[in-house]
């Protein structure tokens, strides 16, 4: 946690009283009935302002990938959960409404593509978002775009072998995906956010099918809440598929980087926050029952026949339904992956875009399409996503855990990933116990929001004790030493940024406040505090 308290130690000057006042001279105009909201428009921000709407924000949240997260990272949570699967995804579940609430706090006061590095801007220091974003993008980078195609290589690779006789290469999977993935992006984000949303409902139905299928049938041993029962494996052990089991959720705040982009930002985005993450983790619940007692506690022990199938629930379903379903099940679970890949590239291409727009990165950064989509950024997804998939077959870490070099380094990507996105959720959650504490003379609930707030935090903070505790032996360790080494480079990145371009750091993230909003009569209430100004006026000189 030392990355944390650098950028945060800077003095108070940075954040400024001017900076305050502003905000409160903004909320003053706000409240005023003659003051229009500011509007900024596609051209003045390069992005396509106004043309998505809840529909297409709930689409974006499916960054979860909940086909893709079921198909494949659920094995890695009943690999260590084994029984308690369920348990453990349960445990998640709660966890991840909470950490959705957290998102809406700062979703309902600020509106901007940089989303998480502009909350964190806002709620705490403009330094410490700096930093929290570069953490945020790597983290996005492991484990939503190059370590997605690298599980994408290996998810066909096996469906060919399985359903075509034939085999192929994992890099060529891996490699399509990235093309359509890329191409989709290019051609705008109404396009690329309906893809996600068609391919991640039509790749639900096969799993429900299965899942009704399993539980009217009664499993192996008949329906039973026993795997629920910690007692049944132990804590540690369910603690330890925690980390897993948050990692089906991650993604879910994806819907905050096209708030500029949607045309009741304020509105839109909490409810595709809240309501995906209720959605999928009721569907997490059903394929995770329907999984643990498909395959009976027998064989959830020692040799895990769960962690171990090549396609777990194609396997199921070919025991208890037929080959045909099993066909579907192994494709969906690669669309959906896809979708997911979609969802990831339009969060960490506008990332970089809201970074360069701030002057944080080079001027390139900001550059878009004719389609008014960010093209550097998604320029830079495809070059990393290419450099994993060379290091995804050329590493040698399979062979130390008994698996193909591609599924080891998809793990330890995923590792990675969520390492880092778990500690941006941490400091979400710190950050909200300001805001709640804010506003509560102006919304009140402090004595339910305050619980809610602090199950949030524990949700990450307990993954890390269940994969950490004790430390990850090789090559998983090798995750935990690159995660830190990315935190390390975010704050290198931030003190060069402190050196270089201090004017920039004291302006960042202005963005978030002045995008085209709905009033506050039809979006809500919102406290009249420095944290909570959504509309002040343009700054001069600020691109």
């Amino acid at each position: 946690m030392r990355a944390h308290t650098t950028p945060a130690t800077v003095s108070c000057a940075e954040k400024g009283p001017p900076e305050e006042g502003e905000a409160r001279m903004a909320a003053t105009t706000m409240s005023a009935p003659s003051a229009p909201a500011p509007q900024t428009s596609p051209a003045a921000s390069g992005l396509e302002a106004g043309t998505l709407s809840t529909r297409h924000a709930i689409g974006q949240s499916l960054a979860i990938g909940p086909i893709f997260s079921v198909g494949a990272v659920m094995a890695t949570v009943a690999a260590v959960a084994g029984y308690n699967t369920p348990l453990a995804v349960l445990l998640a579940f709660v966890g991840a409404i909470a950490l959705a609430y957290v998102i809406s706090l700062y979703a309902r006061r600020y509106a901007g593509a940089g989303a998480m590095y502009e909350y964190l801007a806002k709620g705490v220091t403009n330094s410490f978002g700096i930093f929290s974003a570069g953490v945020y993008v790597l983290g996005v980078l492991f484990v939503g775009a190059g370590g997605l195609y690298i599980g994408i290589g290996f998810l066909t690779q096996g469906f060919f072998q399985a359903h075509l006789h034939t085999s192929i290469p994992f890099w060529v999977g891996g490699a399509v995906a990235l093309a359509l993935v890329s191409y989709l992006n290019y051609r705008g984000v109404r396009v690329a956010v309906s893809g996600v949303l068609a391919l991640a409902v039509i790749s639900s139905i096969p799993f429900i099918v299965l899942s009704v299928v399993i539980i009217a049938k009664g499993g192996v041993g008949g329906n039973t809440l026993a795997v629920f029962d910690p007692s049944r494996t132990s804590w540690s052990i369910v603690f330890k598929g925690l980390l897993f089991a948050v990692l089906l959720f991650v993604g879910f705040e994806a819907a905050a980087s096209v708030a500029e982009e949607t045309e009741n930002p304020r509105r839109s985005i909490p409810i595709a926050v809240i309501a995906t993450v209720a959605i999928t983790g009721v569907f997490f619940l059903l394929t995770a029952y329907a999984g643990t007692i498909g395959f009976g506690q027998a064989a959830l022990g020692t040799n895990n026949a769960w962690a171990q199938a090549p396609s777990a629930f194609g396997t199921l379903a070919q025991h208890y339904v037929g080959g045909w379903l099993s066909f579907w099940i192994d494709l969906t679970v690669i669309l959906d992956a896809t979708s997911v890949a979609i969802a990831f590239m339009v969060t960490g291409s506008r990332m970089f875009y809201a970074l360069g727009r701030d002057g944080l990165l080079p001027k390139a950064a900001m550059s878009t399409t004719r389609h008014n989509t960010p093209l550097a950024g998604i320029i830079v997804i495809i070059v990393w996503s290419v450099i994993m998939l060379v290091w995804g077959a050329t590493n040698t870490y399979g062979a130390a855990i008994h698996t193909s070099n591609a599924f080891a380094a998809f793990l330890i990507a995923g590792n990675v990933g969520s390492y880092l996105v778990l500690l941006i959720y941490c400091f979400l959650s710190l950050a909200g116990f300001g805001l709640v504490w804010r506003s509560r003379h102006t919304e009140g609930g402090l004595a339910w929001k305050v619980p809610v707030v602090l199950l949030g935090l524990l949700v990450p903070v307990l993954g890390y004790k269940g994969s950490l505790d004790p430390f990850p032996a090789y090559p998983f360790n090798v995750g935990v030493y690159i995660a830190a080494a990315m935190i390390v480079l975010s704050a290198v990145w931030w003190l060069v940024l402190r050196v270089t371009r201090p004017d920039r750091i004291k302006t960042a993230a202005r963005h978030a406040l002045q995008v085209a909003a709905t009033p506050p009569e039809t979006a809500g209430p919102l406290p009249a505090s420095p944290d909570a100004a959504p509309y002040p006026p343009p700054v001069p000189g600020v691109s």
